[in-house]
């Protein structure tokens, strides 16, 4: 004998709803209006709903709705089996619960159901850990407020037709606990004491179709649900709802639906997926599930009544470490390349002042760049070579030299060789002016990589004749290629043959790596995008792998251009805070290869990717205009006050040791769809409240500097919406926003015998690094 399926105990959605035909439910129904309008026939009577209304169908009752294309419903169904296993009259319960009912006074009532409607909604859509419970104990206080609230009795000159709402209320809760098993209207008129034919047209009278029809009804929604999300056979799904064989469940289903239920399940059934469209010949509605809609619910949490505002508690967890004697990891020096697209806009002077901020405060080893020859550094008319034709070009490398940069000299074939013998020709004479005017010393440092877009013969020879004229004048120099790199297709084929015939003859290699690449920033479906997750360090191990198969064994491999998880718009990607995913990529990245570029500043960004059509995807920059830092400035700072030496790490930790103490780098990263970031109301449900008890550690007195980077420490977007966004061009402006863009910096001492207990709690993508330096 088959067992009943257990229905799922709630179903709650964001949808556009078009039109949902003549249907019924088993338990209560809330719709809520976002936006909009839709128009719902209940019993026969019509009720128009609107933004922020407020509508509860009770359990049985039929049902049509229809809406316009552009509204937004929030809907809620409630199984009344979730209620009464702990009231157990809920199947008696009828509820008069419709906000758009004048003079009602139950304003404050329908505000907290709205509350709990978006709580619920956000709560499925975040699926955090504990996520059911949480969505449980909303449903229930929801239902307790409707049961304590809305729960309808009728007195004086309704007393009849209440009698009557109270015996078919009565009968469609029998056929709401009993309609899996076989049931019939005479039965339930021996129940009621009255005769088969008053009953059946009683019955038809209040309900709108007839007793047999109506069972029918709920067997087949119940039938129909069945089918399309488990696997039972037809003839399991057939008992389970209460006919009695597969033969009757066919013949009903087929008057119903024009097809067998086998037919229905083939065509109708889809795999679990993040949402689309779902359309029966008898509905059509869509479901919602992108972020912009959530943050649109969320209106009903911030209220200005905080009476009504359920603060979110940060998800907390407590880390305890053992202070190891010895490193479980050293990491290796990597380098960082300073990226300013053409060499020509070296020459800017707000350029000028940003290396000079970037090598006091940061220190890079490389500045990278391309078009080396451009007509404007390169002085080719005789009247006007009295400096020398490199004349400003010396200028600039004698300017590098200064701060400590060493020229990466990108060289891109397609774009800036339009003869090859002539610009070999012209490199060799560039060299051999180097090394007289700069010496061997620094021109040894230098490295240049080369960049194809096609790998065929003239390719292969300018290469040839490139490696070879650098090394006739620096041995030391070193030449390499840029690889076209895919996580998901490797190198391509053509590329894969010319690493091979050049192995022996190639220094080093250079790809880039954005892992946007791979988000469908239009598919609003997603509610997070950890695909990207580790990106970066996937890439890089398996660059690595590719390479040597190829023949590139101690290769030096620099990651020139690169980015984490992106808001992809000008708000998004000012409000969605992302230093922990910076962190995180640069710390897993720089073990694993050479060197990683970061832009200088928007400006350059911008102008050396003109072609693309999402600018801010396509790098990161370390400051804004006006020499205002971005969060990747501090980002650079702070980690370089690690350690080498790793002694722990975690998920979102890493304790490094070192000859001034310790250090503790704490971070919440979080692949959230960056539409999230524009609401207070998600930041709150992902901030992350951490605890660390540290042993080991040699007793004394320490000194504890707590570094915080967040959205309101280190980010002056959040300090420049203030100005409504208007454009920031007096000098005044300029140096507030420089004052208010820094990490906030907290410093106390601390007596430890035993344990040091660290508390912190971190916004989305946070950065906090604790210093633990000794003092004793």
């Amino acid at each position: 004998m088959y067992e009943p399926t257990i229905e799922e105990p709630y179903k709650i959605s964001l949808q556009n709803i078009r039109y949902y035909s003549q249907y019924t439910y088993s338990g209560i129904e809330l719709l809520l209006v976002i936006s909009g309008e839709i128009e719902v026939l209940v019993n026969q009577q019509s009720i128009h709903l609107s933004e922020n209304d407020l509508l509860l169908i009770n359990a049985n009752h039929v049902r049509t709705i229809k809406g316009n294309k552009e509204n937004v419903v929030a809907l809620l169904q409630i199984p009344l089996r979730l209620i009464e296993q702990h009231y157990t009259k809920i199947h008696e319960c009828y509820f008069d619960c419709n906000s758009t009912k004048k003079d009602n006074g139950f304003y404050l009532l329908f505000d907290q159901i709205r509350q709990l409607l978006a709580e619920i909604l956000i709560a499925q859509y975040q699926k955090q850990e504990g996520n059911e419970l949480e969505i449980n104990s909303l449903i229930y206080k929801l239902v307790t407020l409707l049961i304590r609230n809305f729960k309808s009795t009728y007195i004086g000159q309704n007393q009849i037709i209440g009698m009557k709402n109270e015996r078919i209320r009565n009968i469609l809760a029998f056929i709401e606990k009993n309609y899996r098993k076989s049931i019939s209207l005479e039965d339930i008129a021996k129940q009621q004491y009255l005769s088969l034919y008053y009953l059946s047209r009683f019955f038809k009278q209040e309900v709108g179709i007839s007793f047999t029809q109506y069972v029918k009804e709920v067997r087949l929604k119940s039938a129909v649900h069945e089918l399309l999300n488990t696997n039972n056979s037809i003839i399991q799904v057939a008992l389970n709802n209460g006919f009695p064989n597969a033969k009757s469940f066919n013949k009903v289903f087929k008057e119903m639906y024009q097809q067998t239920p086998a037919e229905y399940r083939s065509l109708h059934k889809k795999e679990p997926s993040n949402g689309g469209e779902e359309f029966s010949e008898r509905d059509q509605y869509t479901l919602l599930k992108s972020p912009k809609f959530l943050i649109e619910i969320s209106k009903y949490i911030s209220s200005s009544n905080n009476n009504l505002i359920t603060m979110v508690e940060p998800a907390a967890s407590t880390v305890y470490i053992d202070m190891p004697k010895e490193p479980i990891y050293t990491r290796k020096k990597s380098s960082k390349l300073l990226v300013i697209g053409q060499l020509e806009y070296a020459l800017h002077e707000e350029v000028q002042a940003q290396l000079q901020i970037i090598q006091e405060l940061l220190y890079f080893e490389y500045i990278y760049f391309s078009n080396l020859f451009s007509s404007t550094l390169t002085i080719t008319t005789p009247l006007f070579q009295t400096g020398g034709k490199f004349y400003q070009i010396n200028a600039l490398f004698t300017r590098m030299r200064q701060l400590g940069l060493v020229p990466f000299i990108r060289v891109e074939f397609e774009k800036e060789v339009e003869i090859s013998s002539e610009y070999l020709k012209l490199l060799e004479e560039f060299l051999q002016h180097s090394i007289q005017y700069f010496g061997n010393a620094f021109v040894g440092q230098w490295q240049f990589e080369v960049v194809f877009t096609r790998w065929d013969e003239t390719s292969r020879a300018f290469y040839r004749d490139f490696y070879q004229g650098v090394k006739k004048w620096s041995a030391d120099s070193k030449v390499g290629l840029h690889v076209p790199y895919r996580l998901e297709s490797g190198i391509n084929g053509k590329a894969t043959a010319f690493l091979k015939e050049f192995a022996t003859i190639c220094d080093l290699i250079c790809f880039t790596c954005n892992p946007n690449e791979h988000v469908d920033f239009t598919d609003m479906n997603n509610s997070s995008f950890e695909g990207v997750k580790s990106f970066l360090k996937k890439s890089c191990t398996d660059l690595k792998e590719q390479l040597k198969s190829v023949g590139f064994v101690d290769c030096s491999i620099y990651l020139t251009n690169w980015n984490t998880l992106y808001g992809n718009t000008v708000d998004l990607s000012g409000s969605f805070f992302r230093s922990s995913l910076i962190f995180k990529d640069m710390f897993d990245v720089m073990r694993e290869i050479s060197g990683v570029g970061f832009w200088i500043d928007t400006h350059s960004l911008e102008k050396s990717n003109q072609e693309y059509e999402q600018i801010a995807m396509n790098g990161i920059a370390l400051f804004y205009y006006y020499q205002l830092k971005r969060p990747a400035f501090f980002n650079i700072q702070l980690m370089a006050k690690l350690s080498p030496q790793i002694l722990a790490e975690g998920d979102d930790f890493v304790l490094t040791k070192g000859e001034g103490g310790y250090q503790l780098a704490i971070y919440n990263t979080s692949y959230v769809n960056p539409s999230y970031s524009v609401e207070s109301f998600f930041l709150r449900s992902l901030t992350k409240e951490t605890r660390f008890v540290i042993s080991g550690l040699p007793p004394g007195h320490y000194q504890i500097r707590k570094h915080i980077l967040d959205r309101n420490n280190g980010a002056f977007y959040m300090n420049w919406i203030n100005f409504q966004r208007g454009n920031i061009n007096d000098g005044e402006t300029i140096a507030f926003l420089k004052q208010r863009t820094f990490p906030e910096l907290q410093i106390y001492e601390e007596e430890i015998a035993t344990n040091l207990y660290l508390q912190t709690t971190l916004t989305l993508n946070a950065f906090h690094l604790f210093e633990i330096k000794p003092l004793s």
